[in-house]
C-alpha cells in the first residue's frame, strides 16, 4: 500500500495535469450558456421554520428545475442551511409544503429523501475518518443494494441462539455507550457471529457487491482520486476530503444533489477543481444541483439561477446577472455601493 503522504502527493500531481484547461472565467463571466432546463423537480411553497422565537425561514417559495444549478446565497444566519435541511428532512417546517417529483410532503423524512434520490454534503466534512476512501464511497451505495446480504444475515442470526444473543448484547445501552466493554462478550461468540456474516458473501450477495464495487470504481475515476483510494479519509487534506464526500454522494446516483458550502476553506486551485467537478456532474450525469456558497465569483460563474435569502426571507430570485444588479442584494449581502 502506498504511504498516505506519497499518495496525496501523487493525487496533487494528477489534479495539476487534469486541471489544464479547467474551469476559469474571464472577468467573472457566466460559464453556463445555452443549457436547456427541464421541468420543475422541486417546488417549495411558503416554507416557514422557527426555533422558539427565532424565525429561521419566513414564507419562502421557489422552484428547482431539471438539470439546473441553483445557488442559494445570503449573509450568515440567513436560513440557507436550514432550507436545505427542510428539503431533505433534517428539519420539519411549521408551515408550507415541499413537492419533489410530483409528491407533496409537509414533513419529509431523511430516509425517504435518500430513497427518492436526494443526496447531501455538509458544511463540515462528515466522512468516516478511520475508513479508506474506497470504503467511504461504498457506504454511499447502501440504498442501492437489494438487501440480499442483509436479509440473509438476519436469517442466519435468527436461527442461531448464540448469534442472537451476541446481537442483543451489542445493542444493549451499557455496551452501546461504553459503560461495559464489548470485550466482555465471550470471544468465541463474537468470532462465530463475524464468521457467519462473512460466510454469506456468496452467490447473489457476492455478485451484488461486485456490481456496486464496479460502480464505485467509476466514481473514483470520475473524481480523479485513484491515488488515494486506499488512504484513510482522516489522513487526507481538507480539499481532498471534500472531494471524497462529493464522491460518496454521487455513489447514491442522486437525482437532486444538495451541496452545503462545497468550497468552504479551499484555496483557489482547489476551488477551481471543485467547480470543474460540479459542472461535470451536472453536464455528464444530468444531476440537478442546489448549492450554498459564499464565494460570489464561484456563484456567478457556475450557477444557472441564484436565490438570495436575508433574515430568513427571499429577497431576490433570478439569473446571476440579475441578482448581481439587484439593489436589495447589494444592500443586504454584497456590500457594494450603488447610485440611487
Amino acid at each position: 500500500m502506498t504511504p498516505p503522504n506519497e499518495a496525496v502527493a501523487d493525487q496533487r500531481s494528477r489534479d495539476k495535469d487534469k486541471s489544464e484547461g479547467g474551469v476559469k472565467s474571464e472577468g467573472g463571466s457566466h460559464l453556463i450558456s445555452n443549457k436547456k432546463l427541464g421541468d420543475v423537480v422541486l417546488h417549495a411553497d411558503n416554507i416557514s421554520l422557527s426555533f422558539g422565537g427565532v424565525k429561521a425561514i419566513a414564507d419562502v417559495s421557489f422552484e428547482i428545475r431539471e438539470r439546473e444549478i441553483l445557488a442559494i446565497i445570503g449573509p450568515n444566519g440567513a436560513g440557507k442551511t436550514s432550507m436545505l435541511n427542510c428539503i431533505n428532512g433534517f428539519y420539519h417546517p411549521q408551515h408550507g409544503t415541499i413537492t419533489y417529483r410530483g409528491v407533496t410532503r409537509s414533513q419529509m423524512q431523511p430516509y425517504l429523501a435518500a430513497k427518492s434520490g436526494i443526496a447531501r454534503t455538509f458544511q463540515n466534512v462528515a466522512l468516516f475518518r478511520g475508513m479508506s476512501v474506497l470504503d467511504n464511497i461504498m457506504a454511499g451505495r447502501l440504498l442501492k443494494m437489494s438487501g440480499v446480504t442483509r436479509g440473509l444475515a438476519d436469517r442466519i442470526v435468527e436461527k442461531s441462539p448464540a448469534l442472537s444473543a451476541v446481537r442483543r448484547a451489542k445493542r444493549h445501552p451499557l455496551l452501546k455507550f461504553g459503560a461495559i466493554p464489548l470485550s466482555w462478550i465471550p470471544a468465541a461468540l463474537v468470532s462465530t457471529a463475524d464468521f457467519a456474516l462473512e460466510a454469506i458473501r456468496i452467490g447473489p450477495a457476492e455478485r451484488e457487491e461486485i456490481e456496486n464495487r464496479i460502480f464505485v470504481e467509476k466514481i473514483i475515476e470520475f473524481m480523479n482520486i485513484q491515488a488515494i483510494r486506499r488512504v484513510p479519509a482522516g489522513r487526507l487534506p481538507y480539499g481532498l476530503q471534500k472531494r471524497v464526500e462529493l464522491a460518496r454522494a454521487l455513489a447514491a446516483e442522486p437525482h437532486l444533489l444538495l451541496l452545503d458550502e462545497p468550497m468552504a476553506g479551499m484555496n483557489v486551485e482547489e476551488k477551481e477543481d471543485m467547480c470543474r467537478f460540479i459542472l461535470d456532474v451536472n453536464d455528464e450525469f444530468g444531476t440537478t444541483i442546489a448549492l450554498i456558497e459564499h464565494d460570489m465569483g464561484v456563484v456567478m460563474d457556475i450557477s444557472d439561477r441564484v436565490i438570495v435569502l436575508d433574515y430568513g426571507r427571499k429577497i431576490a430570485d433570478g439569473s446571476p446577472d440579475e441578482v448581481r444588479a439587484n439593489k436589495d442584494v447589494i444592500d443586504a449581502y454584497l456590500g457594494v455601493s450603488h447610485d440611487d
